[in-house]
């Protein structure tokens, strides 16, 4: 008797690949920059950042992985459903399309403003109206099921995560000065917009779930982080663009895996926001603090 195949099995070695492929490129990336910059790097593509080890950068988002696999996930599952296969793949391919063609644009952008533009457009105003269209014709095309934990416990990694980075003996360091206070409130404004919410919206709520229902948790979270790292290669860096594309992966990937593992654990976009908030701003919120007081 021909035992029948099993289709489990025949899915494995795809999935090992889909794994190991992210895992190897984020290896790469590590001890290249490593090796390239042994004096350290300078993380903000703001002028006046001195340069900081690369390892002492990696060390927040190590802490924050930790604290997010010790702390408890809350009774029920955090798993995504697909629903609609089809429709899950060309959603899928055009987030991937949108991932991929926002870092291409940006060296064509004229101005700064057009930066945070286009990215408000790309990473919220789009997706959102057009999976929203979506939804409404055929219904969703996957179910997220969420664990329920105390609310404050997905907050935990998330303040550790921006405050060490961006304080302290961890962080990426402050400005030698900083501009004045209308422009510096309208640019956090906008970033929080556009960065905190936009792409943890894009990264995480969207395009990580569903490369987690296409190919597995732990690959869509390794390659979801692995293009919010991109995505940073052509504002951040100024050597050749595979050097600078290593560099992002190697500091703001491993922050996407950091803020990815929190939105896989708990499905909470506000932890994930939140820590992305702090990360950009909580330098600026210590700034203000110390001008009123």
């Amino acid at each position: 008797m021909i035992p029948e195949p099993d289709a489990a099995a025949g899915r494995r070695p795809r999935t090992r690949l889909l794994v190991a492929v992210p895992a190897a490129l984020f290896a790469v990336a590590i001890v290249t920059t490593l090796v390239r910059h042994p004096d350290g790097v300078v993380v903000s593509s703001d002028p006046g950042y001195a340069p900081r080890p690369v390892l002492l950068l990696l060390i927040p988002s190590v802490l924050a992985v930790g604290l997010t696999l010790a702390l408890p996930r809350g009774a029920g599952a955090s798993r995504v459903v697909p629903r609609r296969p089809r429709r899950l793949r060309a959603e899928t391919a055009g987030l991937l399309l949108v991932a991929l063609g926002f870092p291409a644009l940006v060296p064509f952008l004229p101005l700064p403003e057009d930066y945070v533009l286009v990215k408000a457009v790309l990473f919220i105003l789009v997706p959102l109206t057009a999976l929203g269209l979506l939804a409404r014709r055929g219904g969703p095309s996957l179910t997220i099921e969420q664990p329920s934990p105390r609310w404050w416990v997905p907050l935990l990694p998330a303040v550790l995560l921006g405050v060490t980075s961006t304080v302290g003996p961890l962080s990426q360091g402050a400005p030698p000065a900083w501009p004045p206070l209308a422009p510096l409130l309208v640019a956090a404004v906008a970033t929080a917009l556009t960065a905190g919410f936009g792409e943890e919206l894009l990264y995480r709520r969207l395009l990580q779930t569903r490369l987690e229902a296409w190919c597995g948790p732990t690959a869509g979270l390794l390659w979801a982080s692995l293009l919010f790292g991109l995505m940073h290669a052509t504002s951040h860096g100024d050597g050749p663009l595979w050097a600078d594309a290593l560099q992002a992966i190697t500091l703001q990937g491993t922050t996407g895996l950091a803020l990815g593992l929190i939105w896989r654990r708990w499905r909470r976009l506000e932890a994930c926001v939140l820590g992305h908030v702090l990360l950009n701003g909580f330098a600026v919120l210590v700034h203000l603090v110390g001008l009123v007081v």
